[in-house]
């Protein structure tokens, strides 16, 4: 733990950002600031009750400048997180107001943007990642730690993403996929994007599902099948798995690249969304309806599906570097965040 720093996080999410701010925790305190409009303030306070490494406000400007005396006082560099992507605007008025503090605030030595998510994903603004995996620290740091076992490991994981109302895109919004899901008759688990177990919330400015998607959660809910959003270790999950049903606009069929052991990825996309330059597609099964999903697991289950990840890891790896748990220090020593 380095004890001349410090992050500060604008925080605007419940579960969805835990695993990253446990990555960050690992190698020094964290103080989030939980925005007010935020419905899962309260949740976010709980997690982090007992935990000696991260503390939790309410995001105002007269915290957060509060909180920078403090740490200027204790002769603190702070590092400013920002998990909101800055391909949205979100992002980029949190960029631009911490921006505006650090310029009278010499403390803050870097402003810096980690984004959510991992190559494949709309929000993912890769070109700032510096090619470290962090949204596998915190997995690889824990890996064996029987704390963070999980107890309903399936061959087939289904982790749906979600998309919005101008552009209804996702396998959330395809009506006869998520009645297929639902129904199916073999052992598999669901893990929705942290997001929409927020459903119920309707003061969420964040969340942007279609009526169309709602209706499609609140079916997914009904399923004995669906794993509860304390469940916030995604790559477990994965790790496990022997098929793995998602979105093509999301990071998470290239998570799934890194495990190298044969697993099949089946990626939902619209046939008019499909895009000959997206250079995953190689590894993954393609589908744009439920029949074709249909037909990929009949093939799988007669032993007749062909394997397309044998060399998947290698993809991953041009991408990113290997993970090894130790990317925040990595990052630390790039941004220089303790030379100063």
């Amino acid at each position: 733990m380095s004890n001349k720093l410090v992050f500060f996080v604008p925080y605007h999410t419940g579960y969805a950002h835990i695993e990253l701010i446990l990555s960050f925790a690992s190698f020094a305190d964290v103080h989030l600031f939980v925005y007010k409009w935020n419905p899962a303030q309260q949740l976010v306070r709980d997690y982090f009750s007992r935990s000696i490494h991260v503390t939790v406000h309410e995001f105002s400007i007269d915290a957060i400048l509060a909180e920078l005396v403090v740490q200027q006082q204790q002769q603190h560099h702070v590092v400013v997180l920002l998990t909101a992507s800055i391909n949205y605007s979100l992002g980029q008025l949190q960029f631009r107001f911490f921006c505006s503090i650090q310029k009278n605030a010499p403390s803050i030595i870097d402003v810096y943007s980690t984004g959510h998510c991992m190559y494949g994903c709309q929000s993912c603004a890769h070109a700032y990642s510096h090619r470290l995996p962090i949204t596998f620290t915190n997995y690889i740091r824990t890996k064996y730690l029987s704390s963070i076992d999980i107890d309903k490991y399936a061959d087939i994981v289904i982790c749906p993403s979600f998309s919005s109302e101008d552009a209804p895109f996702s396998l959330l919004s395809n009506k006869d996929i998520v009645e297929q899901i639902v129904a199916f008759p073999f052992p598999h688990v669901i893990k929705l994007h942290p997001l929409t177990y927020q459903i119920k919330n309707d003061d969420n400015p964040m969340l942007s599902l279609s009526n169309l998607e709602q209706e499609h959660t609140h079916h997914f809910l009904t399923s004995k099948n669906i794993l509860p959003d304390t469940q916030t270790n995604t790559l477990k999950l994965i790790e496990h798995a022997r098929v793995l049903i998602c979105d093509s606009d999301s990071s998470i069929p290239f998570e799934a690249l890194y495990f190298n052991d044969h697993k099949h990825i089946f990626v939902y996309e619209m046939a008019e969304k499909h895009d000959n330059k997206d250079d995953r597609q190689t590894y993954f099964h393609i589908f744009n309806n439920a029949q074709q999903l249909t037909s990929l697991l009949e093939r799988y289950f007669a032993g007749e599906l062909e394997c397309k990840t044998e060399h998947s890891h290698k993809f991953f790896l041009e991408k990113y570097e290997e993970p090894d748990g130790k990317e925040i220090e990595r990052l630390a020593n790039i941004r220089q965040w303790m030379m100063n």
